[in-house]
């Protein structure tokens, strides 16, 4: 692995665990293996690009995750599910870097607009798969950011009260409020 992608991937890494102030340099090169005088060769702005590319990184890759879960029958219980294994297998100490990155607009602001970013792409790729099942083009935009503010909110509670329950009962609401829009459903209710 390139010394750049070690750089990003301790760093999305730490992040994911203590969000950006608590991530610091000397963590991240313990934790990459690197030497102080690497991180300032490839990223001369420091750790505040450092934690931009770190956030552009771990986006790009949850993206391409993304698009294979929401593939599935049940792409919201898919996504919850991943973030349960997650939390478990971290005793539930790990989040999500991209969240890390937008609360942390004070130290990094340039990873809290990257932020911003991967979460309208995760919510277009949604879109596209609720446009795909039938869903109209506006309710598929709205339901999209409602589904990632909903998954990633949950995530944090699940974090705080360590407990899976809230991501559980997330992906329950939002499958029948996404049941709701698809045509299939709304014709049901039409009948009635």
């Amino acid at each position: 692995m390139r010394v750049r992608d070690r750089l990003t991937a301790a760093t999305a890494a730490l992040m994911q665990r203590h969000g950006v102030a608590g991530t610091g340099i000397a963590e991240i090169l313990a934790t990459s293996g690197v030497t102080r005088r690497s991180i300032y060769l490839n990223f001369p702005g420091g750790k505040a690009e450092l934690v931009a590319a770190a956030t552009r990184s771990a986006g790009d890759e949850m993206t391409v995750m993304l698009r294979d879960y929401f593939a599935q029958p049940d792409p919201i219980g898919a996504f919850t599910r991943m973030w349960s294994d997650v939390l478990v297998e971290t005793d539930f100490e790990g989040g999500c870097p991209i969240v890390a990155a937008a609360s942390g607009r004070d130290e990094a602001p340039e990873a809290a607009g990257t932020a911003a970013e991967v979460f309208a792409e995760w919510a277009e790729v949604l879109a596209g798969r609720l446009r795909d099942d039938g869903v109209d083009h506006a309710a598929a935009q709205s339901l999209s950011t409602l589904v990632v503010a909903a998954v990633e909110g949950a995530v944090i509670l699940s974090r705080a009260t360590r407990s899976t329950e809230p991501l559980r009962q997330v992906t329950d609401h939002l499958n029948e409020l996404i049941a709701q829009h698809r045509p299939a459903q709304r014709r049901g209710r039409q009948r009635n």
